[in-house]
């Protein structure tokens, strides 16, 4: 058994695999933990029977566990996001899309052009978590394939969704305009109904705290320029060729 601190929670994973330990090695804590998750056999099964390649059964035990984390985490203000999370001055400006839309080839723009300014907290699934009233973006040992974050915690200042376009332009939109995109790039919980709701209404505090963007690019350097501009700039509705 380890036992990871993720998000200022303290959480128990009952492994059996060592895949595990060597992904949370940057989040090991000797502290008592809130809750303890475990994955059975059977469920490690049911991944691999829809699972579209054959992975090890400690991959597959590691992904069920942040699965299970994700069912428990709405009773501690917090929620599971797909997305990637940029650090720039020392705030978080979380990108997200659909799969296949270029969110991680859109960070590695931020990376190459913004050079030590910018640093990745998590490339693909942190924990988002309110604390004292203000939505912060956690590291996780859920990093994506390319393995980029870091466990530290970031107050979120905005989203991006990104959607891809020949010309590279960004606007702010509204909370409404936001909410479905962003739901979709949450982990609803499935087991209750209370923490499913808990999780609609985290959502809902997060969207109005954070300034949100529209952003559609072709995937060149200047996408990024264009990106941060409207996530950190004064001036939120524009367009370049």
């Amino acid at each position: 058994m380890i036992t990871i601190k993720i998000a200022e929670l303290v959480i128990g994973i009952d492994n059996r695999y060592q895949n595990i330990v060597y992904l949370a090695k940057d989040y090991l804590t000797d502290e008592k933990p809130e809750f303890t998750v475990y994955v059975t056999d059977a469920e490690i099964e049911e991944e691999r029977a829809i699972s579209e390649t054959d992975y090890s059964v400690g991959y597959y035990e590691s992904v069920i566990a942040y699965r299970k984390i994700a069912e428990r985490l709405p009773d501690y203000d917090a929620f599971l996001f797909h997305g990637s999370v940029i650090e720039y001055d020392e705030k978080a400006y979380i990108i997200t899309a659909h799969s296949g839309v270029g969110k991680t080839t859109h960070t590695r723009l931020w990376m190459s052009e913004f050079g030590d300014e910018v640093k990745i907290l998590n490339g693909d699934k942190p924990t988002v978590r309110i604390i004292n009233g203000e939505a912060y973006a956690c590291g996780t040992p859920w990093q994506g394939k390319e393995n980029y974050g870091r466990n530290v915690i970031r107050k979120i200042a905005g989203f991006a969704f990104l959607t891809r376009g020949e010309v590279n332009k960004a606007y702010e939109i509204s909370p409404s305009d936001a909410v479905m995109r962003f739901m979709s790039q949450i982990y609803l919980p499935k087991k209750s109904k209370s923490a499913l709701l808990k999780t609609m209404n985290l959502a809902d505090r997060v969207l109005k705290d954070v300034r949100l963007v529209h952003l559609e690019c072709n995937m060149n350097p200047e996408a990024a320029h264009v990106c941060r501009e409207a996530l950190v700039g004064e001036k939120l509705s524009f367009l370049r060729s």
